[in-house]
């Protein structure tokens, strides 16, 4: 009954380290997507606009993605809060239908 009660015991943390990995693994791949830094070249492709629009909305569209400034002449936008606008697009638009 004793080793019994062990081997449980030791399944168990051998079940809760591979879950910690697991977790771990899981946290790193969402933190190397939410800290993905989209060029404006990268901007174009993936939302299909072009610069010219981008840059309007960029400056008068309140939704858009926040830019980070990356040196004195260069920007960039989060991955993950560019796709998240995207989709808010399709939705509202698919909503005003």
């Amino acid at each position: 009954m004793n080793n019994l009660k062990q081997t449980a015991a030791l399944h168990q943390s051998n079940a809760s380290c591979l879950n910690v990995a697991e977790t771990a693994n899981l946290m790193a791949r969402q933190l190397g997507q939410a800290l993905r830094i989209l060029r404006m070249k990268q901007l174009v492709e993936r939302t299909g606009l072009s610069r010219a629009t981008l840059y309007v909305l960029i400056s008068t569209d309140p939704t858009f993605p926040k830019k980070i400034k990356l040196t004195e002449r260069t920007v960039g936008f989060l991955e993950s809060d560019v796709d998240a606008w995207i989709v808010t697009r399709a939705q509202s638009r698919f909503a005003a239908q």
